[in-house]
This record gives C-alpha cells, structure tokens and sequence, in this order.
C-alpha cells in the first residue's frame, strides 16, 4: 500500500457489507492494487453478513476479481467487470501485411500493440478519479460462484455488494432529498 500524500488516490474497494479503503499510486496496475487488498484482507476478517461466518480468501491475489460501477451516479445499478480484468487480446489485423511481417513490425516497435492494454491496467488509465468505488470478488466468497459453480456472471451484477442505506444505520428510513439526488428545485 503506498503511503498517503497529495499524489495518491484513495480507492473504496467494496465486498458485502465491507469496504477497504486503499491509498494507492494511480499508476500502480491492477495487480499491485489486488495484492495490496489481499495483504489488508488477511489482516481482518471478511464475513458472511447473514451469519457472521468467515469467508476463506483465494488462494492468491490474482484470484480476485474487480469490478467498476455500472452507473458511478447510481451504485445499486451494478457493477461490471472491469475492462482490466479480460486478458489482452492479440490483434489479428495485420494492416495488409503477411502474417509474420505483421507480427515482426510490433514487435520491432516495441510491442506498441499492447501499450493500450498496458495503459488500461493502472486505475489513471482506465479512468478512474480518487475516491473511486471498485467492487471485488472471488469464486467461493459466497456472492459469486463463478464459472465452475454454475452462475452466470452477468446476472451477479451486484456482485455481493449490499449497500448501506439510511435505515441501516439510523434504524429509520428518510423520505426526504438527502443531497444525492439529480434534481434540483429553486
């Protein structure tokens, strides 16, 4: 985790009914940021909110999943897999060339085709701002299964998250505007 200063963003990563905050180098890639999480995770315990178990961490950090909101105005629209978390894809376009020119000319020039890739893997180039919500995940931390248990991963949008409301932490609900609102009436 790095250091708090002026030049590192904070980052709310969210699972159930916790929240990590992570102070964080925008440049840092996704998978510094994944094992700083799993160093914070090791050090409390994540639990089931409806049974007050322990959930049991992936085996390595690289098993976690991150997810950017669907919506940043409206978080109980969801969350997506983040475009980080899908392996960089080879360019079969090769511009006309023959297939092993193609593929010499990139890497003669430095390899700029996966550079874009490169770029989207820190939380600065895919457009993240500090004080960003990210949520995570594993296979068998109880709110996604993942592919081998059966669940589509595309109907898990909330991906665990439970979302704190106002009756939960004032035990009544509040009918009126609490600044979060899109509309304004003057």
């Amino acid at each position: 985790m790095a250091t708090p200063s002026p030049q590192t963003w904070t980052l709310r990563l969210k699972s159930q009914k916790t929240t990590v905050l992570l102070h964080v180098d925008p440049l840092h890639t996704f998978s510094t940021i994944k094992s700083h999480l799993y160093d914070a995770l090791q050090e409390t315990d994540l639990k089931k909110p409806e049974t007050s178990e322990p959930i049991p961490l992936p085996p390595s950090p690289s098993d976690i999943q991150l997810g950017r909101p669907v919506n940043i105005n409206e978080a109980n629209e969801g969350f997506q897999l983040g475009e980080w978390e899908y392996p960089a894809a080879d360019e079969e376009d090769d511009g006309g060339k023959g297939k092993g020119k193609a593929k010499a000319s990139r890497k003669s020039n430095g390899g700029a085709s996966t550079s874009t890739a490169n770029i989207k893997d820190c939380p600065k180039g895919a457009g993240l701002k500090d004080g960003a919500v990210l949520a995570f995940r594993w296979s068998g931390d109880g709110a996604w299964g993942g592919e081998d248990e059966g669940v589509d991963v595309e109907e898990a949008d909330m991906w665990g998250v439970q979302l704190a409301t106002f009756e939960d932490a004032y035990g009544e609900s509040n009918e009126m505007d609490v600044g979060g609102g899109h509309e304004f009436e003057g």
